[in-house]
């Protein structure tokens, strides 16, 4: 699903300034040998002097020469490019860079648009900077070649290499699935796991749909060597609903190739009045086939069911329906 989405940075030059020096002493021998009459022979004649080199010092800045910015005409591989509408702005109090006014980020395959930028610096060791922290405000869009993420906020996390949207609507589409979150949506992009907090829900093309206060995706490359997920890890009061059932448990793993669910913990499956009680369930979604199994950790662990059956007892009502004590007809 929601591949790694990294933010940037801003750069900054220093010129050096280099003092011409004065012309030394020791050409003064040079200068008399060449005036110097050879053995036997008519002086020679002394060589036309080169003219001085010209200064190109500044005028008025004597010795100094100008720093000529060099102009960088392509990011190397790896670099961040980040433009907006209206300014870009360094602090160097607060070692923060922000830009302002709809701002695109681009690395490599990922694209990251918002309102707002900030960048957070801190000192390094050798006396430089760092990046270490990127915040996202407003309209936050997260891109890339499989999937999309839409919050309000957005915070990267360099050291831990994770990526947390926060605000209303939070959800991530991707060619086959939606998730859905309350509180946060966070992409851990060393381990490879999406992770929605929150009444988290995902719903795929098929209809499947799991519900749980957190939902893990784990993420595998596929053989066109982009992120997909293979499996999904429900925690707490999970919920999955068919067309046929409802299965409710505290926890629950969902295997997306083979569209099997399986839920643990008080797992209760409903279809209609009925409902079977266990310790352990199987929801086929391929087949519509659930089965409610024993637990296996519990030595003799049985199957409870309740059934309702149809009441065939009573008499079928009377066509126009049955005349009530106020002289009405009841549907």
């Amino acid at each position: 699903m929601m591949r790694t989405l990294l933010l940037g940075g801003l750069a900054v030059a220093a010129c050096a300034l280099v003092t011409l020096a004065p012309a030394s002493r020791a050409e003064e021998p040079a200068a008399k040998a060449a005036t110097q009459t050879p053995a036997g022979g008519k002086p020679a004649k002394a060589k036309k002097a080169a003219p001085p080199a010209q200064n190109p010092a500044v005028a008025g800045e004597p010795g100094l020469l100008p720093f000529t910015p060099t102009e960088v005409t392509a990011a190397p591989p790896g670099a961040i490019d980040i433009t907006s509408d209206e300014t870009m702005e360094w602090h160097n109090d607060q070692l923060a860079a922000v830009a302002r006014g709809h701002v695109i980020v681009v690395r490599g395959e990922d694209t990251l648009h918002c309102d707002t930028l900030v960048v957070y610096y801190r000192k390094a060791q050798d006396g430089s900077t760092e990046m270490y922290r990127m915040a996202a405000d407003g309209q936050v869009v997260m891109t890339s070649p499989s999937q999309q993420a839409y919050g309000d906020h957005g915070v990267y996390d360099v050291d831990q290499d994770v990526t947390v949207l926060t605000g209303d609507h939070l959800h991530l589409v991707t060619r086959s699935d939606t998730v859905y979150a309350r509180d946060t949506l966070e992409y851990w992009k060393q381990q490879q796991l999406l992770v929605a907090r929150g009444n988290a829900v995902a719903i795929n093309d098929k209809g499947d749909r799991i519900r749980a206060d957190v939902l893990v995706g784990i993420m595998e490359q596929n053989a066109a060597k982009q992120l997909e997920m293979t499996r999904m890890d429900a925690k707490g009061n999970v919920l999955i609903v068919t067309p046929k059932d409802i299965a409710r448990g505290s926890d629950g793993t969902y295997n997306v190739k083979t569209r099997i669910a399986i839920l643990t913990g008080d797992v209760k499956l409903t279809q209609g009045q009925n409902q079977v009680n266990g310790h352990r369930a199987e929801v086929n979604n391929a087949t519509g086939v659930s089965r409610m199994l024993p637990d296996e950790t519990v030595k003799g662990g049985r199957v409870h069911s309740v059934l309702v059956p149809k009441r065939s007892d009573q008499p079928a009502a009377p066509a126009g329906g049955t005349k009530t004590p106020g002289g009405g007809a009841q549907p």
